[in-house]
């Protein structure tokens, strides 16, 4: 049914209106007539034959339900085809917490806030400048990033001769605090791993360890540091009881062809692993090059296009950015059940707001270019998160659609296709003559 009724538009924001709607009552009272019909037909009330309840009856029976059905169904399609008259496309409906009742003879007439996009055309954002860094590996760089895997390879071994303990020793102990002559509860291990010198238990502590044999026992009082990591005894004297169970040493393998061939069956060379390595760090660099020329003119369209963002839609990016976080955290076995999500949606707002922001610049300036997303970047986009979860494409594709998100995925996918073909556009000068240039205009 299309009705005619009386529409009206007020303004309270650029992303927010109130409309007020009234149904005329020839339109109320035919949308009653044909329910009244429609539950005549199905009603089963002794003494009637189905079709044949008078209204008056059907009215005593059911006239609650049948007003509660029109009203709903009054609202539902006056709000629609009000929509459509008034050309609004609503991000969200903050719907009334009441129908309002039909009384006959009168229009149906309500008033519902709505939140829309922000009209605007986006300026400014061809012809940016970001600085950019040259990507440049050293022999220096590809030295140290190789000594790094060689020391991710070493393992703790027991020490080959009898001697004591010296700096740079792992020392494995059992060891408990005591005050007053009581132990304190959480104050000690039965088989800790201390690295002399390393400063993960206080100074020292570490030092009382140097020059204790194997089997060894000791005791000492010292005073706590008051920012110790272990809350039992930060700040406290105490009297520490130490075992010393075993001595172990960090041995580092050698910087040969056999530590390449544990990394890959690639690698049959140290050379092969030095070149891997070196490209490694480049495709570090033009990444992290990349990011940084990407927030800089993420930053720039913002500030040249203030526009208002709608809070429902704030509030959805704040609880997708809770949401990941809490993930990760259960993903490292950590227990979220003590967390207040409230607060932790107020401390993800701002970081939400710009997000939002961002999301709705990046969408007007892809329809402003013309810029889509084609069936090959969406086959593209799941061959890249398959590669990185370790999955088949298929698979990912059949998640995306089970779970109903591919049209979020697409709007990634325009986004990033906006994002590259903004810098594409953009002037990139050296890092150095970028902030020389910064300096200049701030002068």
């Amino acid at each position: 049914m299309v009705f005619r009724m009386e529409v009206k538009v007020e303004e309270l924001s650029p992303v927010e209106c109130k409309l007020s709607v009234a149904v005329p009552p020839e339109n109320v009272a035919a949308q009653m007539e044909q329910a009244y019909r429609q539950w005549g037909k199905k009603a089963k009330i002794k003494g009637f034959r189905p079709g044949k309840v008078p209204r008056t009856i059907l009215k005593r029976y059911f006239g609650k339900e049948i007003e509660e059905q029109v009203s709903q169904e009054l609202f539902r399609q006056s709000l629609n085809e009000a929509l459509d008259e008034v050309k609004l496309q609503p991000v969200t409906v903050k719907m009334p917490n009441a129908l309002p009742p039909l009384v006959e003879g009168d229009a149906f007439s309500y008033s519902v806030e709505v939140e829309v996009a922000p009209e605007f055309t986006a300026k400014d954002y061809l012809n940016l400048t970001v600085t950019s860094t040259p990507v440049e590996v050293t022999e220096a760089m590809v030295d140290q990033r190789l000594e790094e895997l060689r020391q991710y390879r070493a393992t703790l071994e027991p020490i080959e001769v009898d001697r004591l303990v010296q700096e740079k020793d792992f020392v494995v102990l059992r060891y408990q605090a005591l005050e007053n002559g009581e132990p304190i509860e959480g104050g000690g291990s039965d088989n800790a791993y201390v690295e002399v010198g390393s400063g993960k238990l206080p100074a020292d502590f570490e030092q009382r360890l140097v020059g204790l044999a194997k089997g060894a026992t000791t005791s000492f009082v010292m005073d706590v540091p008051a920012d110790f990591v272990n809350p039992a005894i930060a700040g406290k004297t105490v009297e520490f009881q130490v075992e010393i169970l075993d001595i172990k040493e960090l041995r580092v393998p050698e910087l040969d062809d056999a530590l390449a061939q544990s990394f890959s069956p690639d690698f049959q060379t140290l050379a092969d692993l030095r070149e891997a390595v070196r490209r490694d760090l480049e495709q570090r660099q033009e990444k992290a090059n990349y990011e940084k020329m990407r927030q800089q003119v993420i930053d720039q369209i913002v500030e040249h296009n203030p526009v208002e963002v709608p809070p429902s839609l704030v509030r959805q990016e704040q609880e997708a950015m809770v949401r990941q976080q809490l993930n990760l955290l259960q993903s490292r076995g950590l227990n979220i059940s003590g967390l207040n999500p409230e607060s932790l949606l107020e401390k993800v707002k701002d970081q939400a707001e710009k997000q939002t922001r961002v999301n709705l610049i990046l969408e007007q300036i892809a329809d402003q270019e013309g810029i889509t997303v084609s069936e090959d970047d969406v086959t593209a986009g799941y061959q890249r998160i398959a590669a990185q979860v370790g999955d088949t494409p298929e698979m990912v594709k059949k998640v995306y659609e089970q779970r109903q998100m591919v049209a979020d995925f697409k709007s990634q996918i325009r986004a990033e296709k906006t994002l590259e073909f903004l810098i594409e556009k953009a002037t990139s000068v050296p890092a150095e003559a970028g902030e020389k240039q910064a300096e200049d205009i701030a002068s």
